[in-house]
């Protein structure tokens, strides 16, 4: 690997530590009892519309029946819906609830926030050039923008 590969691979991670820990605070500022990973589920419902548990269990890259409790909580506190595919009565989908956009849409709003007081600390020219570089690791990595969403607006 280049240096400068090296070199922006590592301002990567050092910016992601920063972003984590302000998805962290995000998600801690709306009350719920949520993991990182239960948000997750969350996004990638509204990202990608009704899933089944496989899929989630893939998207988060973890076992079935870690995919399964992680729903089964976000059920619980009304976050998710569960019901049974109308082609195959075996299999689970779950989508996302009223509640769980109404979460999502605090969590970005609070996250926006702070992104938003780091960026009003930067040189217009650096913020532009993060917003070109984050776009395309961003599209790259295959992460659907917010205004992508499948969610219904309800």
């Amino acid at each position: 690997m280049s240096v400068a590969r090296e070199q922006t691979a590592d301002a990567f991670i050092t910016a992601s530590r920063a972003l984590v820990g302000m998805a962290i605070r995000s998600i801690d500022s709306v009350g719920e009892t949520v993991t990182v990973a239960q948000h997750r589920v969350l996004v990638v419902l509204a990202a990608r519309g009704p899933q089944t548990i496989g899929d989630v269990a893939s998207e988060l890259a973890v076992n079935p029946s870690n995919a399964t409790r992680h729903c089964e909580r976000l059920s619980r506190l009304g976050l998710v819906t569960k019901q049974r595919s109308a082609l195959d009565a075996r299999i689970v989908e779950v989508s996302l609830s009223r509640q769980g956009k109404r979460l999502l849409d605090t969590v970005t709003d609070a996250r926006r926030r702070e992104v938003l007081a780091v960026l009003d600390r930067m040189e217009p020219a650096e913020a532009a050039a993060a917003i070109q570089a984050l776009a395309a690791f961003s599209d790259t990595a295959r992460e659907v923008h917010d205004a992508d969403w499948v969610t219904t607006p309800w």
